[in-house]
């Protein structure tokens, strides 16, 4: 059966974004930000939020930790900004939690940096490689990021924006492939805070929904190896590779079970839980018919 897909919407990425940075700081940058030393205050009053910005919600808890940061030791990085618009008003490019912070704390002004001559794509990449990279945010919001870039055709390809953002190609398709899982899957992943890409992105070739959540309960305490192996020996290359593992002979009358338990990890132990279950229904069944 072919496996239903859904699209991300508005709602659910509101539902699984919250805050935090892609991977390292990004080695090419879209632009060049200008010195720390050229920083101003600018009012809190004449600052506009990013329409670009990726971040949806604030963590209130990491908020307050930059906000006793911030006391104790000073705002370290000025917020970034575009220069003044014809309204007065500047829109912030990066800094969206500082920005926050500063408002909570009852300031009138920022230091802030200006950036003249920003177009929207330039407000889409630099939000996204300046805002993000701060704190540790989840694959699924990373994706959906570079999601709303490309929708909104700000770039042309994942692969112009991956050399923008400073990330491999195969990378970004990855993010972009996670995407396509099922909605229970993604809901999931979010709130178990489970982070491992290539097991997401194996868990996308299963036929559907029931064996995705299946195979992931299974699995999400398990090494990335054992996750691997969990998943193509149980539901991808199951024939081949639990010959090796298990052997179920059956006739007529007699039902044999060979287990080799040499070094056995925990995704083979789940695969012989599997098949004794399979057995068990097996024989109740046989069982049935005799009486």
């Amino acid at each position: 059966m072919a496996k239903k897909r859904n699209r991300i919407s508005a709602e659910m990425s509101k539902t699984i974004a919250e805050s935090s940075p892609l991977i390292k700081k990004s080695k090419t940058s879209v632009l060049k930000i200008p010195e720390k030393n050229n920083s101003s205050n600018i009012s809190l009053n004449k600052l506009l939020m990013n329409p670009y910005q990726p971040r949806i919600d604030i963590n209130i808890y990491t908020l307050n930790e930059l906000i006793s940061s911030i006391e104790q030791n000073g705002l370290m990085q000025p917020i970034i900004v575009t220069e003044e618009k014809e309204n007065g008003f500047h829109t912030i490019v990066a800094g969206h939690r500082r920005y926050e912070a500063f408002k909570i704390m009852g300031k009138s002004e920022i230091p802030t940096i200006i950036m003249p001559n920003l177009l929207d794509k330039d407000l889409a990449i630099l939000s996204l490689t300046e805002n993000l990279m701060r704190e540790n945010l989840h694959p699924i919001e990373n994706a959906i990021a570079i999601k709303n870039i490309l929708d909104n055709k700000i770039v042309g390809s994942q692969n112009k924006l991956a050399e923008y953002i400073g990330l491999s190609k195969g990378y970004v398709s990855k993010l972009m492939n996670i995407l396509k899982l099922p909605t229970a899957i993604i809901k999931k992943i979010k709130m178990d805070n489970y982070k491992d890409i290539n097991i997401l992105v194996l868990l996308n070739k299963l036929n559907n929904t029931d064996q995705m959540l299946e195979a992931y309960d299974v699995i999400k305490e398990f090494s990335r190896a054992d996750a691997e192996k969990y998943i193509k020996i149980t539901y991808l290359f199951k024939e081949v590779s639990s010959k090796t593992i298990i052997n179920i002979k059956e006739s007529k009358s007699k039902i044999s079970v060979d287990i080799d338990i040499k070094e056995l990890d925990h995704s083979q132990i789940e695969l012989i839980t599997k098949e004794i279950r399979e057995l068990d229904k097996k024989i109740i069944n046989l069982s049935s018919s005799w009486n």
